[in-house]
């Protein structure tokens, strides 16, 4: 019996839902959003530093799931292009902390406002102007709790899944932005 098989035809559609939601968001953000486009690890480190100013680079690692090695190299490419800084900890000489810079402050806040608008657009189109439900906003934080829970018990598998003979179609790259 396949995995599929197994898994409630609800969850699916709402993985499926989410993928193609985000996969539109991303295309279309790239096509409205002047903004230097970053790699997915590039976007997801600058998401972590912004939501925890201060951290090191072992804090990013773990907090994202990201290797350490990748880290540094992404922390190296932002901090050229200006959207990081690093400073020694004044209190552990040997810590370095990581910071955003108002120029990445300036990105990630017009890559968001996109972002919502397009949401906020097509909730609109869609719904004949009906706010969005408050459950509909606590089942995704849900989610994602959950999955960044599950993360960090578990870790991600080593070896990535056999692609099948299907069409490999990579949604690793949901949100390749800052």
């Amino acid at each position: 019996m396949s995995e599929d098989a197994n898994t409630d035809p609800t969850f699916r559609l709402l993985a499926e839902l989410v993928i193609d939601i985000a996969r539109e968001i991303q295309l279309r953000a790239v096509q409205t959003t002047p903004v230097v486009p970053l790699t997915q690890t590039q976007g997801q480190v600058m998401r972590y530093v912004h939501d925890h100013p201060g951290c090191s680079a072992s804090d990013i690692a773990d907090g994202s799931g990201l290797q350490r090695a990748n880290v540094s190299v992404a922390l190296r490419d932002l901090r050229g292009r200006g959207y990081i800084t690093s400073q020694r900890d004044e209190a552990d000489g040997r810590a370095i902390r990581i910071d955003a810079t108002p120029l990445a402050d300036a990105t990630i806040g017009k890559l968001r406002a996109s972002w919502a608008g397009l949401i906020e657009s097509a909730w609109h189109a869609a719904s004949d102007g009906a706010d969005v439900p408050d459950s509909a906003v606590d089942a995704l934080v849900r989610i994602r709790a959950g999955l960044h829970a599950d993360r960090a018990t578990k870790g991600f598998a080593s070896e990535a899944p056999a692609l099948s003979g299907q069409g490999a179609d990579s949604t690793a790259n949901p949100h390749g932005e800052a």
